[in-house]
């Protein structure tokens, strides 16, 4: 090896400490910068051939990650994603039943209960007649508004899952757009690592909405794929789209090309969408089950003891309320029997004809239905079955908070577990710079040392 091969091998490792103090000043200027990767300088032993010493060049830019963690952050990201929707929504359904301020469906009933009491006391009288119809309207409209709540609801959460499919298609096609841009800049051994930050961040935004996996194909290129499908092949990609099946529920299809694809909702596990669908599609129908349930017992129950009275015109086998003829739809359509509307004295106070007008047997039965189980509730009275109903929505609630917690907390984890791996650590970054900046000074000095070996010769030869 010659002085011109000391000078070229000094240069190249000026260059390469030089290359590897940039890569650790960039990722001291990103460690605020969300969603960055750690970079490394990459180097490597030239070879210069038989008999003679290879310098250093540079290889490229790895960026720091490990593929299981990421993995695994995006699917609990995702998994939290949908927990929290979850919790968000329940928490919502959960004030259409709160009766705090005392004028919830609680309260009416309660005040309705307490007028068939009232009536047991003065069955003659049109004030406390007039104040039951009032209750009893007044209890009906209050289930028919919770109904309509639900069902508003239910509307709303449509809405909003067809706002998240719009975001999900909008973000597939951005990915697919810049994963092609990261194929280009790979084959034409251009450096990629921003790129792939900026689709890697696309990705944890796009699993907040719908779980996805990622993975490279034989070809190099990424693959995403969420709800059992393939949504992203390189710069292709497949839409989403929405529909309301006959029985109100909503089914997501993949589609391919235009093409209506398959149904993946059973496929849902994380994201926001699975979130909604979970609450609009299963909790909430479950609620308004109960609330039918509820509303269609509880009416034909005092129907059945109205009816067997009589009003102060001695006659029989009016019902109070007008229901619907099967549970279903039973809530949104409770209201005050028309046999009764506006005509107090038709409510069914007496026992019989024969002890009018001043019998108020019937109005104590009617009281008493406040305390007594009712079959179609499961053995419970009223009072009991109304606490139940609450209790399910309170413990779905309950439920869903347990469950972001706990996903919360392991979301958390593996992104200490990530941050430890790709994050910027500023106490590293000094000591690699420290070790460039070192090996930067040595290269000068044996260029330095090299340059003034070459003149020395140079003038000895000139003399």
């Amino acid at each position: 090896m010659g002085l011109t091969d000391i000078l070229t091998n000094a240069r190249d490792a000026m260059t390469a400490q030089t290359f590897g103090l940039t890569v650790t000043g960039q990722n001291v200027s990103n460690v605020n910068t969300p969603g960055y990767v750690r970079r490394q300088a990459m180097l490597e032993t030239r070879d210069m051939g038989p008999g003679a010493f290879g310098g250093v060049s540079v290889a490229g830019i790895r960026r720091v990650a490990d593929e299981f963690i990421d993995q695994r952050h995006l699917s609990l990201t995702g998994l939290s994603s949908e927990a929290s929707s979850r919790d968000q929504l329940l928490g919502q359904a959960e004030a259409l039943f709160n009766d705090f301020a005392g004028t919830g469906l609680s309260s009416s009933m309660n005040s309705l209960f307490s007028s068939f009491s009232a009536l047991s006391s003065l069955p003659n009288d049109s004030t406390t007649r007039s104040t039951l119809l009032q209750r009893a309207e007044t209890f009906a409209n209050q289930v028919r508004s919770t109904a309509d709540q639900i069902s508003n609801f239910r509307t709303e959460l449509f809405s909003q899952a067809r706002d998240v499919v719009s975001d999900i298609n909008q973000s597939i096609e951005s990915i697919a757009e810049i994963s092609g841009r990261i194929n280009e800049a790979t084959a034409g051994g251009q450096e990629a690592s921003d790129l792939k930050d900026k689709r890697d961040a696309m990705l944890l935004d796009l699993t907040k909405k719908i779980e996805v996996r990622t993975y490279t194909d034989g070809n190099g290129q990424l693959v995403v794929q969420g709800a059992g499908v393939t949504l992203i092949q390189g710069d292709t990609a497949r839409k989403l789209s929405l529909d309301v099946a006959d029985d109100g529920s909503l089914h997501v299809f993949a589609n391919t090309a235009g093409r209506a694809g398959g149904d993946v909702t059973h496929m849902l596990s994380g994201g926001e969408l699975a979130g909604i669908l979970h609450v609009r599609d299963q909790d909430v129908v479950e609620m308004q089950n109960d609330l039918d349930e509820f509303a269609f017992n509880l009416a034909n129950q005092i129907n059945s003891v109205h009816s067997a009275g009589f009003g102060l015109d001695g006659q029989s086998g009016r019902a109070l309320f007008s229901v619907s003829a099967t549970a279903a739809g039973a809530a949104g359509s409770l209201a005050l029997s028309a046999d009764v509307a506006g005509q107090p004295d038709r409510i069914a106070a007496a026992s019989s004809a024969a002890t009018l007008p001043g019998d108020a047997g019937n109005a104590l039965l009617l009281a008493g239905v406040a305390d007594s189980p009712v079959a179609g509730l499961n053995g419970q009275d009223p009072g009991e079955a109304y606490g139940r109903l609450v209790g399910r929505v309170g413990q779905r609630k309950s439920q869903a908070a347990s469950t972001l917690a706990n996903r919360e907390a392991m979301a958390a984890q593996v992104q200490t577990m990530r941050d430890s791996v790709s994050g910027v650590s500023l106490d590293e970054e000094m000591v690699a710079m420290t070790q460039y900046q070192r090996a930067f000074e040595a290269a000068s000095r044996v260029f330095t040392t090299a340059d003034q070996l070459l003149e020395d010769l140079i003038n000895t030869l000139g003399r």
